[in-house]
């Protein structure tokens, strides 16, 4: 299994996810962590992205899940053919549901089991991958419901990787609520790891931890 899970962004170890990957470039980027926001912004952030990655030399291509809710059997070869699929930051939660509607968090972790392809994420696509979801809630309103999305919460995260994940610890923009996250999972006796921004959780076969 290769996990490549920043805090922010690329992180500071782009070369690393570079070598994680290999010679399979096609890139599926997931941005609806960001679906709460204006169509405009959305859009303006996921063509940024694309031009980032594609200057890396990946192939990167936008996996809207909201395109394959209800649809797992169409959208699993999509993803059984990249060698990279990426998830942004933005509303955890928003994010966990359309995994969930489109199926991806049943076809993902078997992808990753066979080490078939390389998972990246920042901030709540990093977060996605852990045990449990709660404490999210400090940072991301667990509410927020878009068109096409339902009320229910889904708090389990994947569940690939154990210690929880705090991103964006001490930053600028996000201090206060990754301590209330760090703060949950000490009081409710969760190992976690903190991440500052340009930190990196890697995972590659037997071998985890923070770069």
């Amino acid at each position: 299994m290769r996990l490549y899970l920043s805090s922010h962004g690329l992180g500071d170890h782009a070369a690393r996810l570079q070598e994680m990957v290999g010679d399979n470039k096609r890139m599926l980027f997931i941005d609806n962590a960001k679906d709460d926001l204006t169509l405009f912004e959305r859009s303006t952030h996921v063509q940024q992205k694309l031009v980032e990655f594609r200057d890396m030399g990946f192939e990167p291509f936008e996996l809207d899940l909201r395109d394959y809710f209800g649809r797992e059997e169409i959208l699993r070869p999509i993803v059984a053919a990249a060698g990279l699929v990426w998830a942004s930051g933005g509303n955890t939660l928003l994010l966990r549901r359309a995994m969930q509607y489109s199926g991806l968090d049943t076809i993902l972790p078997s992808l990753l089991r066979e080490d078939a392809l390389v998972y990246g994420g920042s901030s709540a696509g990093a977060i996605i991958m852990t045990k449990t979801l709660h404490g999210t809630e400090n940072g991301d309103d667990p509410y927020t419901i878009p068109e096409g999305y339902e009320e229910e919460i889904v708090w389990s995260g994947l569940g690939m990787i154990y210690p929880q994940l705090v991103p964006h610890f001490q930053s600028s923009f996000f201090a206060e609520e990754a301590k209330a996250m760090a703060d949950y999972f000490a009081t409710n006796g969760l190992t976690y790891v903190t991440l500052q921004d340009g930190e990196v959780y890697a995972v590659e076969g037997d071998v985890e931890g923070k770069l």
